[in-house]
């Protein structure tokens, strides 16, 4: 094979351009190999050592350094790309004859997909070990589809290219290479020194101040240990200044960057690397420091260290970004100088894959399967075959296969599920476990000490558990989150040392959410240990960031947190100064419209009324016309607010057919329990709501609801109460706009009316209606507002229908009035207002049902519907059973008719 490989700049002394070398001198052996560097390496700079056998030309005649021209049209906005760039590559790359050019950066890559003569394959060689690339994202992907393959350093990173097919196919192969080593050979360290050493950037990405408290907090213990840092950058003085404030003013050195890095890792004992990986330079380090012999301790990542080191065996992980691990693990290997030499010697033996004949026997591979199946082919021709017949290996992991029926389960019970077994295998592993409970947070915690992370995966892997349960490892540093089942994703993350992971319901089922989608999830947090034994958190939570090992293992005590007996410290166990404390009820109010009795009784009323001249939107039958929402509404409770202490139905001497009564959650209040003997029979939800802080029994904070609006997902009495008592007010999008006359709709005439008593008494003007959502109160300022406007109020109350002289007083009124008087906030929640009327409904219905992502969903009904009447029903009742299919306490047994 003829092969170009093309760098940026061969003068670079690690990374893609020293592997590229190294792999060109040894496939040179046997192909004809050829190097193009596109600037000139820096002549102050060290030597390039060219391979036997490999050509390598320049194309400009300028370093780095230099300041390059302005006006690239084929990498517009790339740092050392200009228009002489441009023209160096397009007079190299037409004029290209080989079988296969390999590319060494995004712009290059998308250069030579452009210039290329059609027959030549092309392969990308990428460099970056994270999915967050920022602007070299897209150009990576579009050129990406125009190349045969593209070599990334980890299994990580093909992952994450290979799902970029969703958006935009890609033609390429995509495979995982690790880097070779520098050619030559490799002086070993003998492991009896007394230093540890990193090299890396002196920027934040490179985190080296990290490592300089990691080594303050073990100095102590490793007395003649020294930390020597490698490299250059903006944070060398703050570093230098960090050392003599923790005391290390001669025991941490900082010698800059230096020609040849094999025999500086060669003087060392420990390698330690806290970089967040993000490009080539921090695994090519790492290898080098592995060929060395010298034992490596690296913070953990998805897309880092994990994939060169094995824990425990030729090197150390720490939890990502925690200085804790980072100082235990440094004592660790400073004080046992037995394991520091084995694991020394294992990362040597681990190298040896490393070494350039290894690598370029992948790269060979890769490159004659590359040009065989081009064949002379052009690349769009190639790229034709690729979107019709994706790359196998790319294909999405089948779904799972969930065999438990999750139509009875709700999210309480899927965390209690998850909990349970989460806390029994923390109680099997170790006696120093804790719970935090949620106060407020989405998930309780199992808190188990990191040196037992292998034990708890085992024992979870093992672990008797529905499948409706998944675990989770959470994305970190621009990662997606992984999925996968309890027993396979527990044993594949036994390999690293991440600091948390979640047991909870899967996401979705069938590509679309579920009623567990949401708040029925456990975390698991595995907390690393300080030098002086201390259990220290990865992440904040509300109590403290560490514990003494003493107090963890004496300090609990079992209790039930989310109804299941764990241990915890007794002050986690009470509320906090956030929570809202007392009960909480939910008010309804409903009729049912198709009774006749009840109806009748309406028409009487509207005729004496007005003759039948009201507005459709005051007395209509569509005002009272059920798709049985209630009984949605009130199973929306069930599953997504449990906390809930009673739920209160005012009606009018009524009850749904599906409802127990006698249920204790469930009390049927008459309206002639709240309301004036005068003012009934009422059909005005006006003139209801001035009596419904007047039920029987009611607790001092309630939300009241329509029957058609239901909850969206699990919420917590925060979204309505502050923990203070004050109350949320949902605003809408909708000005209230200038007061008028004439035929308006009855909720507009009541915000008019509302807008000027508020004016008369305070000296201000609402803007805005209230959103169709739920409506927190509080009795005590109900009746406060109450008497206040009682003429306005009782007048009101004693008006049967709708009328312009209305005031809303819980849908509107008693909000504003809560803003003004400090009793009141703005509240949060999210909104799916849904119009029952429109011919895009089941659209609509079916994004709701995909996503799950809103509070709280309105099914606002219209007199006139595009739907036919059983068309309605059908697609409502079908989204309500998919949405909430869990069937409520009070609920009675489904009636089966009876055979004849």
């Amino acid at each position: 094979m003829r092969i170009t490989w093309l760098l940026d700049d061969a003068g670079l002394p690690g990374g893609l351009e020293a592997s590229g070398l190294a792999v060109a001198g040894v496939l040179a052996q046997r192909h004809d190999v050829r190097v193009l560097s596109l600037l000139s390496p820096d002549p102050t700079g060290p030597a390039v050592a060219v391979p036997s056998g490999v050509e390598l030309l320049t194309l400009l005649a300028r370093t780095a350094d230099d300041p390059a021209p302005t006006g690239s049209a084929l990498s517009p906005g790339v740092p050392g790309h200009g228009a002489d760039s441009d023209a160096a590559l397009e007079r190299a790359l037409r004029a290209e004859r080989a079988d296969v050019v390999v590319t060494t950066s995004a712009p290059l890559q998308a250069a030579a997909a452009r210039l290329l003569p059609p027959g030549t394959a092309l392969v990308h060689h990428e460099g970056g070990t994270s999915s967050s690339r920022g602007p070299s994202a897209g150009p990576l992907i579009d050129s990406a589809d125009q190349a045969d393959a593209v070599v990334v350093l980890t299994p990580s990173m093909a992952a994450w290219m290979r799902e970029q097919r969703a958006p935009a196919p890609l033609g390429a192969e995509v495979v995982d290479i690790a880097l070779a080593l520098p050619a030559g050979h490799a002086p070993r360290s003998l492991g009896d020194g007394r230093l540890v050493v990193t090299s890396t950037r002196l920027t934040p990405e490179g985190q080296v101040q990290k490592l300089v408290h990691a080594f303050a907090d073990a100095a102590d213990r490793l007395p003649g240990w020294r930390l020597r840092v490698y490299g250059e950058g903006r944070l060398r003085w703050q570093l230098l200044r960090q050392a003599r404030r923790e005391g290390l003013y001669d025991r941490v050195e900082l010698p800059g960057t230096v020609p040849d890095m094999r025999t500086a890792w060669a003087q060392a004992s420990i390698a330690a690397f806290t970089s967040r990986w993000s490009g080539p330079e921090a695994p090519s380090a790492l290898q080098q420091a592995m060929a060395a012999g010298v034992p490596p301790i690296a913070f953990d990542a998805p897309d880092g260290a994990r994939h060169w080191v094995d824990h425990g065996v030729d090197g150390l992980l720490t939890t990502p970004d925690t200085v804790a691990g980072l100082a235990s693990a440094l004592v660790a290997l400073g004080e046992d100088d037995t394991t520091r030499r084995r694991l020394g010697a294992a990362a040597a033996a681990t190298a040896t894959q490393w070494r350039p004949a290894a690598v370029a026997a992948r790269w060979e591979e890769l490159l004659q399967r590359v040009v065989d199946r081009r064949g002379g082919r052009s690349r769009l021709d190639l790229r034709d075959r690729a979107s019709a017949a994706p790359d196998e290996q790319a294909a999405a992991p089948p779904a799972p296969a969930v065999s438990s029926d999750i139509s009875s389960v709700t999210p309480d019970e899927a965390r209690r599920t998850a909990l349970e077994g989460a806390a029994a295998c923390a109680r099997a592993v170790t006696d120093t476990w804790f719970v935090l409970p949620r106060h407020g947070d989405p998930a309780p915690v199992v808190v188990v000490p990191m040196h037992e992370r292998d034990a708890f995966l085992t024992a979870l892997g093992a672990a008797v558990l529905p499948d409706y349960l998944c675990l989770l490892d959470p994305g970190d540093q621009g990662w997606p989150d992984r999925f996968g089942t309890v027993p396979e994703l527990a044993a594949r993350l036994r390999h690293g040392r991440t600091s948390r992971l979640v047991l909870g319901p899967w996401p979705t089922a069938d590509g679309r959410a579920t009623h567990l989608s949401t708040g029925c999830a456990v975390e698991v947090q595995f907390w690393p240990e300080s030098p002086d034994d201390d259990l220290v958190a990865p992440r904040p939570n509300l109590y403290a960031s560490r514990f003494s090992r003493t107090e963890v293992r004496d300090g609990p005590r079992d209790t039930e947190v989310d109804g299941v007996p764990v241990r915890t410290f007794p002050m986690m166990t009470t509320p906090t100064t956030t929570e809202v404390r007392g009960p909480v009820d939910v008010v309804y109010t409903w009729v049912d419209g198709a009774d006749p009795q009840w109806d009748e009784a309406r028409q009487r009323r509207l005729d004496e009324a007005d003759g039948g001249a009201l507005r459709r939107e005051a007395g209509g039958r569509a005002r009272f016309t059920s798709h049985d929402e209630l009984r949605y509404s009130m199973r929306s409770l069930h599953l997504f607010a449990p906390w809930v202490r009673r739920i209160h139905l005012v009606t009018a001497g009524q009850a749904p057919a599906w409802l127990d009564t006698s249920h204790p959650r469930v009390q049927l209040v008459d309206h002639r329990d709240i309301l004036p003997a005068d003012a009934l029979p009422t059909f005005n939800s006006h003139a209801i709501e001035t009596g419904l802080h007047r039920v029987p029994d009611l607790s001092e904070q309630f939300v009241y609801l329509n029957d058609d609006v239901l909850l969206g997902r699990p919420v917590g009495p925060e979204t309505f109460f502050g923990p203070g008592g004050q109350f949320a007010s949902f605003f809408s999008t909708v000005p209230i706009g200038p007061s008028g006359t004439g035929d308006v709709p009855p909720f507009l005439a009541a915000a008019w009316n509302n807008r000027a008593l508020l004016h008369a008494a305070f000296g201000v003007h609402i803007t805005h209606t209230m959103a169709h959502s739920p409506h927190p109160h509080r009795r005590s300022v109900l009746a406060e507002v109450a008497e206040r406007f009682a003429t306005e109020v009782e007048r009101t109350a004693r008006s049967p229908f709708r009328s312009a002289q209305d005031v809303s007083l819980l849908s509107s009124l008693a909000q504003h009035y809560g803003m003004l008087t400090g009793t009141s906030f703005v509240g949060t929640g999210s909104l799916a207002f849904v119009n029952l009327g429109g011919s895009d409904l089941p659209r609509q219905l079916q994004q709701l049902l995909e996503s799950r992502d809103t509070d709280f969903v309105c099914l606002a009904d219209d007199h006139d519907h595009a739907l036919r009447a059983g068309q309605l029903e059908e697609v409502l009742g079908t989204w309500c059973e998919s949405y909430y299919p869990v069937r409520a306490p009070w609920e009675l047994p489904a009636q089966v008719p009876q055979s004849s």
